[in-house]
């Protein structure tokens, strides 16, 4: 069985018609007529008998882009601003002397945050080298791979591995130390990184 669609409480009369000389961007009736090429005396029965028309909003609204729920039923705004809510503004941090600056931001689509694990508001962008690191930072505890650390106060990305009795491998270019875990504080896991050539 199809679901019912009844009808809608429709604005007509002085409703429309102020609104169409307001889109129009028109004072008078007769002006209004010369926009959409019909009569006066049309607009002056909209206007007196509480009347809708259909025909016109639809020209206006595909014509404009306005809002038909703002023109047929004075809901919302004529204009409604338009926001993509699978963009995120994520903040970049720049590692200097050992600590995270602030260096601007970057918008993303959701759908790629997703897609390597990350969430925006778990997510830190840290750029190093011309690089930006996405860091998850629920990722706190190290297995393999590149993790954004804290020692002694001062901040770097290092590739950790996991080794028997709590202790982890942390490498520096081509070399590597073992250091004990509870050395280093995990701030999060490398998930995701844009290079610059």
């Amino acid at each position: 069985m199809q679901t019912k669609i009844p009808p809608f409480s429709y604005k007509g009369g002085r409703d429309i018609t102020e609104k169409l000389k307001q889109l129009a961007n028109v004072s008078e009736f007769q002006d209004l007529a010369d926009v959409f090429d019909i009569p006066k005396s049309t607009i002056s029965t909209w206007h007196t008998r509480n009347m809708t028309p259909y025909e016109i909003v639809v020209r206006v609204c595909i014509a404009t882009g306005c809002s038909i729920k703002w023109l047929a039923l004075g809901e919302g705004e004529a204009f409604e601003e338009i926001t993509n809510s699978s963009i995120k503004r994520l903040s970049i941090e720049k590692i200097s002397n050992g600590l995270l600056e602030s260096s601007g931001t970057i918008s993303l689509d959701l759908i790629t945050l997703e897609k390597y694990g990350l969430e925006a508001s778990t997510t830190t962008v840290v750029e190093q080298d011309g690089n930006l690191h996405f860091v998850n930072t629920l990722e706190t505890n190290p297995a393999s791979g590149r993790y954004l650390i804290d020692i002694d106060g001062s901040i770097s990305i290092n590739h950790l591995q996991r080794l028997p009795g709590k202790k982890l491998a942390m490498s520096f270019g081509d070399s590597s130390i073992e250091i004990a875990q509870e050395d280093i504080k995990v701030i999060g896991r490398v998930a995701m990184v844009i290079d610059k050539e």
